[in-house]
């Protein structure tokens, strides 16, 4: 199978994320409900920039003691290559609703490959709310 590359992207999906969740959107904590489809499996929440996630993901780590400061000391500066800087390559989601095999599961965060989405939708899904 051929390696994909960012023109695989849908470059809707691109223009959606980028003015608001991208490299250099004016607001570092802009927010855009979104659900996506990734190998057969849902995922919909709150899209957040990757510099927000970031941020909680550090203090997630960093709650956990003195060694896992280390190591979100470590993840941050993996963040900081310059050639990611560019474009949207990640979706990167706080609190979302993971629904596989038709059970849904609740996450703090998580974070999908552009690369690997299939299908999308504006807005956050419903599933079991009232």
């Amino acid at each position: 199978m051929p390696a994909q590359s960012s023109d695989d992207i849908d470059p809707r999906l691109n223009a959606v994320l980028a003015p608001i969740v991208g490299p250099g959107a004016p607001d570092p904590d802009g927010t855009i409900e979104l659900t996506v489809i990734v190998d057969g499996t849902i995922v919909s929440g709150s899209v957040v920039s990757e510099e927000a996630w970031s941020r909680r993901q550090k203090a997630q780590i960093s709650a956990s003691g003195e060694y896992g400061a280390g190591v979100a000391e470590d993840a941050q500066e993996a963040g900081n290559n310059p050639l990611l800087k560019e474009q949207v390559r990640f979706i990167h989601f706080l609190e979302p609703v993971v629904v596989s095999g038709g059970n849904p599961i609740r996450l703090n965060a998580t974070r999908v490959d552009l690369l690997n989405v299939s299908a999308w939708s504006i807005g956050r899904l419903q599933y079991g709310e009232k």
